[in-house]
């Protein structure tokens, strides 16, 4: 269908407001809105009525035009047979509707997303099996954009379609607006100074959290971890909902870290995202069981990059044995440098992970005598070694393993992560 035939076809019956008509022709012509689009075709097709040629419109599209040549009196149009007159009737006072919503947060840019009744797209989809999709752009682009233009004003804040910090949803139907908030992400370094509390918070999975006998009523099984020390003051500053945990790793519940683990914490729903984190490093720093290094703001592609992160780390382990060490089989650990382990998946958590062989290098070790049934051990292996296995044997899942090597019997371990080596 040619461009006339199209906008007559268009303006034949009923009004259609500039906006809509413009949208018809949305991708002709860059540096103009729909609006102005529309007063184009509009006046285009007066032009040739006032000239003499017979063409059958409805006369309320011509309201308020003053014909030079033809005796034509456009009546007062209704309301636009696809829009219902949003564009000029209700569109101003949605953006106050957002503005207003959105002053209760703190952000630099946004993003309008809209649920569009269906009045409006049955209006839509009859002009498009009249005159066609060619050109044409959908209505609910256009309100996305024309009202992020309108909040952007009143809000001074920038509209724009990348990583935004918070998207609107508008419900065109009931006026119900909803906010998705991007979360705030906080890199950074940790170090885990003492045993027993665990990386994450550890949910009760016999009342899921809601409090019961097997958790003395706290709903999870450890009274904090390194998690919840973090995200108290975080969460406090920015206000926001909770916190999730992203670590490169994580270290046994009972094991130190005295290395820098690399972690992402995510603040979910922030409603402030300006954050003064030298004073929230020193905060969290007063703690005793943990301290945090290098906190700065990252984006959401650091957490893929800490999941998808290898690092060879380096453990000393304080063990005791059951019996007394025979110093020549102690220098037989230094035959496990460069060697490969084979590890089955470990008992202790074969029940949540699949069951097959890992295979992982010993980079370095070194063994020191600190008594007659106990020793220390200095290992530097490869990222996903499991060191607590490759001393006791784990029952013959890990080969080559150091109590085998010794002809002990593993009574104890005290483990610590000295080293991550990040590159």
């Amino acid at each position: 269908m040619k461009i006339l035939e199209k906008a007559i076809e268009i303006l034949k019956e009923n009004y259609i407001c500039d906006s809509c008509v413009g949208r018809q022709f949305a991708e002709l012509l860059s540096g103009l809105t729909n609006k102005e689009r529309g007063k184009i075709v509009r006046h285009y097709i007066a032009f040739l009525i006032d000239s003499g040629e017979k063409i059958a419109v409805d006369s309320s599209n011509f309201y308020g035009m003053k014909f030079r040549n033809v005796k034509i009196r456009p009546k007062k149009p209704e309301k636009c047979k696809i829009c219902k007159n949003f564009f000029f009737e209700r569109i101003n006072g949605l953006a106050k509707l957002v503005a207003e919503k959105l002053s209760g947060y703190e952000f630099d840019s946004f993003l309008i997303g809209t649920i569009v009744s269906s009045d409006l797209i049955r209006g839509e989809e009859k002009v498009w099996s009249e005159a066609g999709i060619e050109f044409v752009e959908p209505i609910k682009n256009e309100i996305n954009r024309e009202l992020g233009k309108r909040v952007e004003k009143i809000t001074c804040k920038s509209f724009g379609l990348k990583s935004p910090d918070i998207t609107a949803i508008v419900n065109l139907e009931t006026n119900h607006i909803q906010l998705q908030i991007r979360s705030l992400y906080i890199y950074g370094k940790y170090q885990k100074l003492v045993r027993g509390i665990p990386q994450t918070k550890w949910i009760c999975k016999a009342c899921g959290g809601k409090g019961c006998i097997a958790c003395e009523g706290e709903g999870k099984l450890y009274k904090t971890s390194v998690q919840e020390i973090m995200e108290k003051p975080l969460i406090k500053t920015v206000k926001a909902r909770r916190s999730k945990f992203h670590g490169a790793g994580r270290e046994d519940v009972d094991a130190r870290c005295l290395g820098k683990r690399p972690f992402v914490i995510e603040l979910v729903n922030p409603r402030k995202r300006k954050i003064n984190l030298k004073k929230i490093q020193a905060w969290i720093n007063k703690s005793k069981k943990i301290k945090v290094y290098g906190l700065k703001i990252a984006q959401k592609r650091a957490i893929q990059e800490l999941k998808f992160s290898h690092y060879d780390k380096t453990y000393l382990a304080q063990v005791t044995f059951a019996k007394k060490i025979d110093k020549k089989k102690l220098k037989l650990l230094k035959t496990l440098r460069g060697v490969t382990i084979k590890q089955k998946t470990p008992m202790r958590v074969v029940r949540r992970r699949s069951n097959r062989v890992r295979k992982r290098k010993v980079n370095k070790i070194s063994a020191k005598l600190i008594g007659e049934k106990k020793i220390q051990l200095k290992i530097q292996g490869e990222a996903g070694l499991y060191i607590k296995e490759l001393i006791v044997g784990d029952e013959g899942r890990t080969e080559p393993n150091i109590a085998g090597i010794l002809d002990n019997k593993v009574k104890s371990i005290k483990l610590d992560v000295i080293k991550i080596h990040v590159s």
